[in-house]
């Protein structure tokens, strides 16, 4: 640990060009009599670290010495400080992560001014919610912290979860929180834009999960609720199918329609999920499955006769 903030008061020096003892103990939450040790082990290292005293003074790195970046080229540097940029604008404040962003930014200075890449994490309909949820779980799974929500599930239903956060994954566009639920006493992946009303609970003990245990339990859980579904459609969007579906379960038959096989948690969703495609959608199996959106289609024509 003393070498990283080692590492990071040299960093963080070289970034501000005068920083005091006291803002550095602040940062890294020691004492004061800890920065001054720690100057002077940077010192012994070979790097020329002096201090002004008095009022508007502090430590700063003597003229004509420069950090080097050994390992990455300005191209490399650019990339991973836009995705960076990005996730500690959402994150907030966390001190690995911002001492991780500052030495990236330490590497090429100048050549960042001029990002030829730009991300956007962020949702629609949460705006100004997300970087505040995502600061609060960040926070809980660092500290071992319960989290008390209440989550609209895919059957509508309006329920409080407590939860022993685990990660934050961003995929496909959407933002979850994984952890242990305790309600149904089993691994959750919970999607943010349904998550209300987030607060921290009490400590909990972390329970000792590797992500590949975590990935295998999740993806058994999914499967097990699914249903395969074969769609069919018509070469008019095929070409559109692959922002939808996964390539390789997308296939063309002998009239040259698309078809694709896919498994979905059975439930009213999955309706909807298939309807947003119109007519240029058909569902071939299940059968049962063709019944019940044929059902739900002349529900909806009722609502539009005279």
């Amino acid at each position: 640990m003393r070498v990283d903030r080692l590492l990071s008061i040299i960093l963080i020096i070289a970034k501000k060009r005068l920083v005091t003892g006291k803002d550095l103990a602040e940062h890294f939450e020691v004492s004061l009599r800890t920065i001054y040790r720690d100057i002077d082990k940077i010192c012994e290292a070979g790097i020329p670290i002096a201090s002004y005293g008095g009022k508007g003074g502090g430590y700063y790195i003597m003229e004509n010495y420069s950090l080097d970046n050994l390992f990455f080229d300005k191209e490399e540097v650019q990339a991973l400080m836009t995705v960076m940029n990005s996730i500690n604008i959402l994150f907030g404040r966390n001190q690995q992560f911002n001492d991780i962003v500052m030495k990236f930014e330490h590497l090429n200075k100048e050549d960042l001014k001029h990002d030829k890449l730009s991300i956007n994490l962020s949702h629609f309909s949460m705006e100004e919610e997300l970087k505040e949820y995502l600061s609060l779980m960040n926070k809980a799974i660092e500290k071992n912290r319960l989290l008390i929500f209440d989550y609209v599930n895919r059957k509508m239903e309006y329920l409080e979860r407590t939860v022993e956060p685990i990660r934050i994954t961003y995929s496909h566009g959407e933002w979850y929180l994984t952890g242990f639920c305790r309600i149904r006493n089993n691994l959750r992946n919970f999607k943010l834009v349904r998550i209300r009303n987030i607060k921290l609970g009490e400590g909990f003990n972390k329970k000792e999960i590797d992500n590949e245990t975590i990935d295998r339990i999740l993806t058994e859980g999914y499967e097990n609720r699914s249903i395969k579904v074969v769609m069919k459609f018509t070469n008019k969007i095929g070409l559109q199918l692959s922002e939808y579906f996964p390539k390789k379960s997308i296939t063309q038959d002998e009239e040259n329609n698309y078809v694709v096989e896919e498994l979905y948690p059975y439930e009213e969703g999955l309706l909807k999920y298939i309807l947003s495609f119109g007519k240029e959608c058909e569902v071939i199996e299940p059968d049962y499955l063709r019944g019940e959106l044929k059902n739900y289609l002349l529900d909806i024509l009722k609502k539009y006769q005279d």
